[in-house]
């Protein structure tokens, strides 16, 4: 759920809802594959995503612990979002759901890039001021509501592209839509970290 990072928040933003279409196409064999579903965020910490294609897995965090659901395996793996977040599993300054698109400034250098053909996004190009400076991220950003309408994450093997779209925006969303309850006889992978 990488791409999901890119999905930046403006300060007037409390929490967003949205549906997805990702492609993923790696680079060396030309294989490509698709993921479609449905996102909730909430400020500060708070997300929910579901992949409805091209299996059901969810993943929610209540803002203390994150849990990961495969269905077809009815496996729960659950682990710490404070450990996680640490161990550089997201990129700072894109993942921390308080940023906004100024925080961006101190990990990334902002970049207009060229020129969208339909004339209703503004194009950005991120790259990062750390290592590793191979990753390319492009947003497209509505020049009606500024929000992020489609991302691409290129690095030397892999190029994600994610259309986002159903965007809705400051709805009310309560925690207990955060809550994760394990599915009866699921088996428990608690992280090792």
């Amino acid at each position: 759920f990488f791409f999901l990072s890119f999905f930046i928040f403006s300060s007037k933003t409390s929490d967003v809802s949205f549906s997805f279409k990702q492609e993923i196409l790696i680079t060396l064999t030309q294989e490509k594959s698709n993921i479609t579903g449905e996102a909730i965020f909430k400020k500060p910490d708070l997300f929910k995503i579901e992949h409805s294609k091209p299996e059901k897995q969810i993943v929610v965090s209540d803002g203390k612990k994150i849990f990961f659901y495969q269905k077809e395996f009815n496996q729960v793996m659950i682990d710490d979002w404070k450990s996680l977040s640490a161990k550089g599993n997201f990129p700072k300054g894109i993942f921390n759901f308080s940023s906004t698109i100024s925080d961006l400034k101190n990990n990334y250098i902002i970049s207009l890039s060229e020129k969208d053909d339909t004339e209703k996004y503004y194009v950005l190009l991120l790259t990062l001021k750390s290592q590793p400076k191979d990753i390319k991220i492009k947003l497209w950003v509505s020049k009606e509501t500024y929000l992020c309408e489609k991302t691409e994450m290129k690095s030397e093997t892999v190029i994600s592209t994610v259309i986002i779209s159903d965007i809705k925006t400051n709805k009310g969303m309560k925690d207990s839509s955060f809550r994760f309850k394990i599915p009866k006889g699921a088996q428990i992978i608690l992280s090792p970290f």
